[in-house]
This record gives C-alpha cells, structure tokens and sequence, in this order.
C-alpha cells in the first residue's frame, strides 16, 4: 500500500509502503523444457520431439532429477521479473546466483582516464570482497551504447561468484573466446540471445575491429578514441567442462561489460540514481511486521513489537525519510551532481530493477530466501525479500507446476 506523508508547504510530498512488487516481464518456461534438456544425453537429436511437448507422462522424470540432484536440465528456461522494493532488498538480491556465469579466467576490461587495464573476473572478485583494494569499488568498466554501439563507461555495482556450473565455450573468427553458461545474454545484431541459443555462423557484438586476432588488441585505441563494437562471427560453440563461475552487476543505463572482448549482459538491471531523480517512496514497515529479535543468531525469533514500538517505527521512519529526502532536493537544486546527492537517502528508498534467472536459480533463492515447514534446511530471510520472493514463487509454480511440485516434494532443495 502507498501512504502520502503530509508535509509542510514547500517540501516535497514523500510517500510510504509497506509493500513489494514482483511481476513477470517475460519468460520462457515450461515443465517440457526439462525433458528435452535431459534426454539430449540418450536421445540425440530425437529429443526435439519433447519441445513443447505435454509433460505430464514424464513427471516421474522429473522428480527423479530433482532428488538426484541433476540440476542442468533446469537451466534451459528463463524468467524476467520486474520488482520494485526497498533498495536494501536489493544488496541481499544481489548476493543470489542467478544463471549469468562466466569462466573465472575472463579478462574484464576496466577503464579509466589513462586506458584500459584488465584483470580477470576472479582476481576482481577476490579484490572486491576481501578488499585488498579499497579503490576497486570505485572500477568502471567498458560497456557499449546498445543504439549506437559506442564505448562508454559504468560503474561495476557488485562482483557476485555464481558457483560451479556447466560452460559453453564461444570462439570468434577473429579470434575471440568467452567461456560462460549456457544462459548467459550476449549482444548479437539480433538483440540479446542465450549463449546456449547460438551456433557456429551466429554473430555476436565484439570491441574492436573485425579481423582483430586478439581480444586485447581488440580493445586497442585507434586514433585516441576507443572503438565501437563491431560483429564478430562465431566459429565455433562447444561444452567447455564444469569450473567456478562469476559474474558482474553494473550500472545503467546500458548494462553490459566487455569480458575477453565479447560484449555480455549483467545479472540485473537497476534503476539508477545517478541518471534520474529517485522518487520520493519509502518504506515503513507495516503493522504486521514483526519488529522484535529474540535468541542468538541462527536461534532467533521474531515477535510482534508493542504498540508504542510501533508508533517509535513509523513516526521516526517518516521523520528521517521525509528530512532526507528535502535535504536530496536541495542538493539537486543547488547543482550538486545526483550521484553525489542521493548519499543522504537512506536504504529504505524504492528502487527498481530487472532480474533474470533459470528455474534452477530461482529455486535457489527460493529456498533461501523463504520460510517453509516442508524444507529440508531451515531458513531465517529477512521478511521484506521474503515478500519478493512469495510472488516470484506464486510464477513460478503456474509456470512450471511439475517442476515446483517436484521442489516441495523432495524438500524444497534446489538441484
């Protein structure tokens, strides 16, 4: 629900919410996209016949995968939400794997005033987290203007390790190499494609110029300015075994990076406060929020707070945001750049983004990040991403029924 704060006459109307939004975007999902994905490895190319198929004879199947803990044949399928939450919902969503993966190896392309430098995406995980480096949470990184296809800069918002998955191996004519999932986006001239969708004579967005034998030179400057991407044509796509994977969340509003010269798409999408005026929407818990901790973490309860508790919540809530927020316009009126203005905003802010995942990860975050009597591992999530994830639980289970009768059955553990 959104509540209007009153204000006094010359400040901006700050409005509340004690709710979350969660709604499907697009998708490719369905119970028959497991079969064909499993029978490929007896069934050749006669395992076609499962596209689109009636999956309902072939539960069984399906429950044995997921108690066996076969996971890729889940991969194959993909679902786009659009959520809309407090932004500290945000900082826990973005520690989840969503299928996005690329080999650990891959050299990022990082900018600055002097050129490019470049590190693999590993070391810059290592780097990002156990903060060797305080200066690498400040990184940019080249990306392209998806309507013009010119180099610009983003900002790297988070280095996530996605875990050990099954990779494709992309190799260009020219010479360029990707290791990544099978779900991983790539810029091609049709628009963003699976690497698992491409085939050798595909094209796919590269920096550089076509005919560059590597992807380093390919990233060289020509005449002191960078070069646009240009189409590279796909000499071969094969499996390239199993390996730990990572991937990148950047900043809008192109959101793509360069990784070993091929142009890829990032995990999420978030609305930037850097490029738009965030909105005046906060969160106050509502009265059903819990707000008291009781034991010792990993033993803690919640239980209902007093009514003076409540009152203490929603008034000092109210207080600090709408001060906050006038505080940000007066800033933004006086010419302060909005990335540095919005520094005073606290995290219960609204934000939105774009998130894209498989079924195998998104039955990952859903054992995590809700809590259930039928799982096989107890769960403790925050009730605010919890929320998020009962409506992407609600998709998910008309989407794909078999599969999701399959998750609850065999614990809610996430193959």
């Amino acid at each position: 629900m959104t509540d209007p704060q009153e204000t006094p006459a010359g400040l901006a109307e700050v409005r509340f919410r004690s709710d979350v939004t969660a709604e499907l975007v697009k998708s490719s999902a369905a119970d028959a996209d497991v079969l064909f994905a499993a029978r490929v490895s007896t069934a050749g190319e006669q395992s076609l016949a499962e596209v689109g198929s009636d999956a309902e004879r072939s539960a069984g199947l399906i429950n044995y995968l997921m108690r066996d803990r076969h996971g890729s044949p889940f991969e194959h399928n993909s679902f786009t939400f659009f959520v809309s939450a407090p932004i500290f919902v945000f900082r826990e969503f973005m520690r989840h794997r969503v299928g996005f993966c690329l080999a650990g190896d891959t050299a990022i392309a990082l900018e600055s005033d002097s050129g490019p430098r470049y590190t693999t995406i590993a070391d810059l995980y290592r780097r990002w987290h156990v903060g060797v480096e305080a200066s690498v949470q400040r990184d940019q990184v080249r990306c392209f203007n998806e309507e013009t296809l010119r180099p610009q800069r983003a900002r790297i918002l988070d280095v996530i390790e996605s875990g050990a998955k099954p990779l494709l191996r992309l190799e260009t004519e020219t010479g360029l190499v990707v290791r990544c999932s099978t779900d991983h986006a790539i810029f091609t001239p049709d628009g963003w494609r699976k690497a698992g969708e491409l085939a050798a004579g595909d094209y796919v967005f590269g920096a550089g110029f076509a005919g560059v034998p590597n992807p380093e030179q390919a990233l060289a400057e020509r005449d002191g300015e960078a070069a646009a991407a240009v189409p590279h044509r796909l000499a071969l796509v094969a499996d390239d075994g199993v390996e730990m994977t990572y991937d990148l969340s950047v900043q809008g509003p192109w959101h793509n990076f360069l990784a070993n010269g091929i142009v890829v798409h990032n995990s999420y999408n978030e609305e930037s406060g850097r490029y738009r005026r965030l909105e005046p929407v906060f969160y106050v818990p509502g009265p059903d929020r819990k707000l008291v901790q009781q034991g010792k973490p990993g033993r803690y309860v919640f239980v209902d707070g007093t009514a003076e508790q409540q009152k203490l919540v929603d008034e000092a809530t109210r207080a600090v945001c709408t001060g906050a927020y006038q505080a940000y316009l007066e800033m933004l009126e006086a010419g302060i750049a909005r990335e540095v203005a919005r520094g005073v905003l606290p995290v219960s802010i609204y934000s939105s983004m774009y998130a894209t995942c498989n079924a195998r990860a998104l039955m990952h975050f859903l054992s995590l990040r809700t809590k259930r009597e039928d799982s096989a591992f107890p769960s403790f999530p925050q009730r605010e991403i919890e929320m998020v994830a009962e409506r992407m639980e609600a998709i998910f289970a008309k989407a794909m029924p078999l599969t999701y009768a399959a998750f609850n059955r065999n614990g809610r553990v996430a193959p």
